[in-house]
Order: structure tokens, then sequence, then C-alpha cells
């Protein structure tokens, strides 16, 4: 999701999709086949996988929220690739740095 929060909806049909939307939508690194719904059922917490990648999410019981629903998207492969990338390249510049201050100041 492009912008993770809590939001309130003043209609009462609000669908896994509409609040999806409502947060951005999905990013391409979000797995939707593995979208997690937790709801509160009579005080305690159910935890349902939905696949938004088959129709059938549509005639699914969660595929309508209800009020103190949360929705989880968990990031995909692609994503902690693209951080671990990140990382690399992050400490493969500031040991570059390191290694020409090391020369300059041992020239000196």
């Amino acid at each position: 999701m492009t912008r993770p929060a809590t939001y309130t909806v003043p209609n009462e049909k609000v669908t896994v999709l509409d609040a999806l939307g409502l947060a951005g939508d999905l990013t391409i690194y979000g797995k939707r086949e593995n979208v997690l719904l937790v709801r509160d059922q009579q005080g305690q917490k159910e935890l349902v996988r939905l696949n938004l990648n088959d129709s059938e999410v549509f005639r699914s019981p969660y595929f309508y929220l209800r009020q103190n629903d949360v929705l989880y998207v968990e990031p995909g492969k692609a994503k902690a690739a693209a951080n671990n990338a990140a990382r690399t390249q992050t400490f493969a510049i500031i040991g570059s740095l390191l290694s020409v201050l090391i020369v300059a100041l041992t020239r000196l």
C-alpha cells in the first residue's frame, strides 16, 4: 500500500478492494495472493488469507469488511531484494569514501 493508515469510511458496504484503493492501492511489491485480514469475532482474533488474484475472492464472506477489520499486505521478495540492493550500494559508497580518505591522509 502506498498510504498505510487507519481509515474511517461512512459507507457501510466497504470491500477489500475499496479499502486498498483508499490506502493508495497495492504497490508493485505487495503480495496480492496473500493479503491478511484480521477480524475481531466475539473477542477472538480471526486471521484470514485472501488471494486477490483469484475471482473466488468476490464470493468470500470476508470480501466485505466490518468495523475494526485490519488488512495487511505482505511485501514480496522483490521488495526485500530492492532493500538489500540499496543497502549494499550504500555500504559500497561509504567503503569507497573511507578508502579515498585513508589514502589521502596517508599521503600527507
